[in-house]
């Protein structure tokens, strides 16, 4: 649906039903973030939200200018594509967002973080971001809430320096994923760490692959790692034979991926 027939709907539908048994819906070209809400207000049982080409700098309307949405409880999929005005996602105002399972951002290149530190994803098990400008992902304390997390994606971000950065006056000790199994880092091309915190461990128990590719500028993943499963590193596509392996990660990386390695992927081995 476009902006033009959700609005329609809002003006010349009032009293419209709610929606109990619509599911799934996209919307683009939208302008107006009450609007959103309002629409979204009367689908009481949506799962998957997918927003495309919104001129919108948030995706939270404030609670003086919109309906209440407490009956949106039911929301797990949200997908935010070529917002490119869009500053703020509001995961911190929404009821609505904050039980999302699987978050994909694409192209929304005015987006500068993907929350504040008070932000917790302990639902999140699926995110994937592509074609950003942050600097970094998240901050320590929003990644500690990372505990359903299975799967993640970051790529074509060539402004992404790190993807776990340590906030002023922070004094995390330990990142755990501990449900994550897949980690694919690709086209990064100013990235140089996962994590550059020296005092803070970072834990993969379930680790089974971990892609990166395109990254000249990692040289260590970060200064305390504990990855159990990740015990063999095949460093070239296509050469199944070809096995590297320093010890650890880090050191890994840093006599292995120059400027000419292409793909770099750790094979989960029994």
């Amino acid at each position: 649906m476009s902006f033009g027939e959700v609005e329609w709907l809002q003006h010349y539908i009032v009293n419209v039903h709610r929606m109990h048994n619509l599911q799934s819906v996209v919307l683009y070209g939208l302008k107006n973030v009450e609007v959103l809400f309002w629409f979204l207000h009367r689908l009481p049982n949506l799962k998957r939200l997918t927003l495309g080409c919104c001129h919108l700098k948030r995706i939270w309307a404030p609670t003086t200018s919109r309906e209440k949405i407490g009956v949106v409880m039911q929301l797990q999929e949200l997908e935010l594509r070529s917002i490119w005005s869009l500053e703020e996602i509001g995961f911190e105002h929404e009821v609505l967002l904050q039980r999302v399972e699987r978050l994909i951002i694409e192209r929304c290149t005015n987006l500068t973080n993907l929350a504040s530190s008070s932000v917790s994803f302990s639902y999140l098990t699926y995110l994937e971001v592509v074609n950003c400008m942050m600097r970094n992902l998240m901050t320590c304390s929003t990644a500690k809430t990372l505990v359903q997390l299975r799967t993640m994606k970051v790529s074509s971000c060539t402004m992404m320096v790190e993807i776990i950065t340590e906030n002023e006056g922070e004094e995390v000790q330990e990142v755990e994923f501990k449900l994550l199994r897949s980690l694919e880092l690709v086209s990064l091309q100013n990235l140089t760490s996962f994590l550059s915190a020296d005092k803070c461990d970072l834990k993969f128990p379930l680790l089974e692959n971990l892609v990166v590719s395109e990254c000249p500028k990692m040289r260590k993943f970060s200064q305390v790692l504990s990855a159990p499963n990740i015990q063999k590193v095949h460093v070239v596509a296509g050469e199944k034979d070809k096995w590297y392996w320093e010890g650890d990660l880090n050191a890994t990386l840093q006599k292995h991926f120059t400027h000419q390695v292409r793909i770099i992927k750790f094979i989960y081995y029994r």
